[in-house]
C-alpha cells in the first residue's frame, strides 16, 4: 500500500503543471494599445503623460507623490546643535572659468620635420655582423645509448612511523 500512494504520489506530481493566470483578453489588448499610443513619436507629451496615468491605472499601480519641500522635524532639537545662519561670502556664487578644463598645446618645428615617404616593405634591424674568423663551428657530440641502467636502483628504506598517542578523555568536572 505504501508504495502505491508513494508512485500516484509522484504520478500527480509529474503530470501537474503550473497554470499561469490569464487577464481578460480586452485588457490585455487595451494594455498594448495604450504602451504602442504611448511609444509613438507622434503623440503630445501631455497626451503622453495621460496615458502613462491610464496605464497605470489599468495595472493596478498607484504611485505616491514626492514631497519635495523643506523637512519638517516634530521633536526639538538638542541644545548642543546650535543653529548658525549661513554667512554672506557663501551666498556668492564662484566665477565660471571661461577656459576649458583640458588644455592641449602642439608645438611642431616646421625645420626639423622629417617629410620622406615611408617605405613600404620589411623593416630592417640594424645589428652587428660578426666576422667570419669569429664564428665558432659547433660539433655534434655522438649519442650513447644504454640498454640497461648502470646502477641498480636502491630501495628507499623508510623506519617506522612515529604514531602520535591517543587524545586523553577528561573527566566530567573538567569539561
Amino acid at each position: 500500500m505504501k508504495y502505491f500512494l508513494a508512485i500516484a504520489l509522484l504520478v500527480s506530481v509529474a503530470s501537474a503543471g503550473m497554470v499561469k493566470p490569464t487577464p481578460g483578453s480586452n485588457e490585455v489588448a487595451q494594455i498594448q494599445e495604450i504602451i504602442a499610443a504611448i511609444l509613438n513619436p507622434n503623440t503630445d507629451p501631455a497626451t503622453a503623460v495621460a496615458l502613462e496615468e491610464m496605464l497605470l491605472d489599468v495595472l493596478g499601480v498607484k504611485p505616491e507623490p514626492v514631497a519635495i519641500g523643506p523637512a519638517i522635524i516634530d521633536y526639538p532639537l538638542p541644545e548642543e546643535a546650535p543653529v548658525v545662519p549661513p554667512s554672506p561670502a557663501a551666498e556668492v556664487a564662484a566665477p565660471v572659468p571661461k577656459s576649458p578644463l583640458v588644455q592641449i598645446i602642439v608645438n611642431i618645428n616646421h625645420a626639423s620635420a622629417d617629410v620622406s615617404p615611408v617605405d613600404l616593405g620589411p623593416a630592417i634591424i640594424p645589428r652587428p655582423v660578426p666576422e667570419p674568423g669569429h664564428i665558432e663551428d659547433i660539433v655534434p657530440e655522438p649519442v650513447h645509448v644504454v640498454d640497461a641502467a648502470p646502477e641498480p636502483v636502491e630501495p628507499v628504506i623508510i623506519g617506522e612511523p612515529i604514531l602520535p598517542s591517543p587524545a586523553v578523555v577528561l573527566p566530567d568536572i573538567l569539561n
